[in-house]
């Protein structure tokens, strides 16, 4: 269908004086490819009007079924979007496909790479509700709620995962909800479904670092029609969704070196959320097995919530406060080298090899920065070692540090557990493999 040309016109117009007043530091999207499910009204619309208006190329995905998620879909929600944004100067394709089966989200992955040959960035928006009680709720309403939120951010974002790797850049917004990170009553499928988004996010924020890939999630509170008969009607028109798109849009912008984490915004309130975990207590010394009464006794300590802190990943809790708890405090390995450089370190290290502790294969990679500092790895094998300089083609577990640091800990200045907890020590791979190294080689 054409439009008259002094509408196009016009429309370039005002998107070419809205990039004058936004000025130069203005966050842009040129060049960059979007996908928004969802996007065929409410916040995804906003969404993906905002990234076109921006300079993105947007796909703008939705399967135009009813709020429940019955129907069988309708293609004018997204064609009226794509519309929008053309008109205003930008770029955009339609996707009707579902988010809840796998080939619904090779398929909207498909649209990106067919229409504009990448995918940038990746908003998974798409929701249904179908609220009841426990006890009324049928397993086909649990499930399909799952399939929509979970699943479908799953079958979305595995195809896009795999583009934006291959491209050396991406970004990721996954929606949570309030209801999915404090509770909401009679919606025990959308809260399962939408703390599932965060657990998703938390593993990928990982398997997305050294790609340029960054993970966050929103918990929105805005107009829609999935909130418009939650929220009191007063509410309602304090809460466009126009309030939440600005940290959406931040959030998929290279200016974002964020990753792994949780925002609710809402009205033009915006926090940060966090699982927080508690110092606890070691009951049992950590080889005797409490009782239950230890336990009853204990519970203040158990329940106290002071000093509570963010854990990057589960090997930073388990082999860090965890395993530092039980072993107590220990002091720093005493060293009879007083090295004075990285490379004695590892010419020294045959002689320190314990071989009747190599029970297991196993290739540590050493990646020292600064001075001195370099490439070396240790191979065991067979019972036996072999080190060199150089970076092993399959490294089992690698250890990044700083030569300096480095040095200070194998000169017994730093205790191993600490360099790691406080970030001096990087190890990526087996975690647990490193967990040997002390019984591997004593110097």
């Amino acid at each position: 269908m054409s439009r008259p040309k002094n509408n196009r016109t016009l429309a370039a117009r005002i998107l070419q004086k809205g990039r004058m007043t936004m000025g130069a530091s203005s966050i842009r999207f040129d060049g960059r490819v979007a996908i928004v499910t969802g996007a065929g009204g409410g916040l995804g619309r906003v969404y993906a009007l905002e990234l076109g208006k921006r300079g993105a190329k947007v796909v703008v995905n939705d399967f135009g079924g009813a709020r429940d998620g019955s129907g069988s879909g309708a293609a004018a929600p997204a064609d009226k979007v794509v519309e929008e944004i053309k008109a205003l100067g930008g770029e955009a394709v339609a996707n009707y496909d579902s988010v809840a089966t796998a080939e619904g989200g090779a398929g909207i992955v498909k649209t990106a790479i067919d229409a504009f040959g990448k995918v940038d960035i990746l908003i998974n928006n798409a929701g249904i509700l179908r609220d009841k009680g426990l006890l009324k709720l049928e397993p086909e309403n649990w499930q399909i709620v799952l399939d929509v939120h979970l699943t479908g951010a799953y079958n979305v974002t595995r195809p896009a995962f795999g583009a934006m790797r291959e491209n050396g850049f991406g970004r990721i917004v996954m929606t949570t909800s309030a209801a999915g990170l404090y509770g909401n009553f009679g919606q025990t499928n959308y809260s399962s479904a939408k703390l599932g988004l965060v657990g998703f996010m938390n593993t990928l924020k990982l398997e997305g670092g050294k790609y340029n890939i960054k993970v966050n999630t929103i918990a929105p509170i805005a107009a829609s029609r999935l909130t418009e008969d939650v929220l009191p009607p007063d509410m309602l028109d304090k809460l466009k969704p126009d309030y939440v798109a600005p940290i959406v849009l931040y959030l998929c912008s290279e200016e974002c070196a964020d990753t792994g984490h949780i925002y609710n915004c809402g009205a033009g309130f915006y926090n940060r959320a966090a699982i927080m975990t508690a110092p606890g207590v070691v009951l049992g010394g950590g080889t005797k097995i409490p009782t239950v009464e230890d336990v009853s006794v204990n519970w203040p300590k158990i329940a106290d919530l002071k000093g509570a802190r963010e854990y990057a990943d589960l090997n930073e809790l388990v082999l860090g406060d965890v395993l530092a708890a039980l072993e107590g405090k220990k002091e720093a390995p005493k060293s009879s080298g007083g090295f004075a450089a990285v490379k004695d370190v590892f010419a020294a290290m045959p002689g320190a090899f314990q071989a009747g502790a190599a029970t297991t294969d196993v290739v540590f990679q050493y990646c020292i920065a600064g001075d001195g500092g370099g490439d070396w790895y240790a191979e065991i094998k067979g019972g036996a070692l072999t080190v060199a300089a150089g970076v092993h083609a399959s490294p089992g577990c690698t250890l990044k540090m700083a030569s300096a640091d480095y040095i200070d800990l194998m000169n017994g200045k730093m205790n191993a557990m600490k360099a790691y907890t406080s970030g001096k020590l990087k190890i990526e791979g087996d975690l647990m493999k490193s967990q040997l190294l002390e019984k591997l080689f004593k110097f």
